[in-house]
């Protein structure tokens, strides 16, 4: 994904390590799993606010976009979406 990415953008591409998001399904949407749910993206949630103000974040996975839409102030895209606009 990320040597894709990096040849529609014609920019620079990191992946980020962050492991799980922690949502896995809809493991995290459990009230009895949030708390353990948010500790477990801490990781990503650190790593998506140490990047530079403008940078699109992309994730495959539909429970971690919706994570990362629900715990911050992002949209992240699916790379299908990323594809469609290099087409366009």
């Amino acid at each position: 994904m990320a040597t894709l990415a990096e040849r529609l953008a014609a920019s620079k591409t990191t992946m980020l390590d962050t492991a799980c998001c922690g949502m896995a399904g809809a493991f995290g949407a459990l009230a009895e799993k949030y708390d353990l749910s948010l500790q477990v993206a801490q990781r990503l949630l650190d790593q998506i606010d140490n990047q530079p103000q403008a940078t699109e974040i992309i994730a495959s996975g539909t429970s971690c976009r919706h994570q990362i839409t629900d715990l911050t102030n992002l949209r992240p895209k699916h790379m299908a979406e990323l594809l469609a606009e290099a087409l366009v």
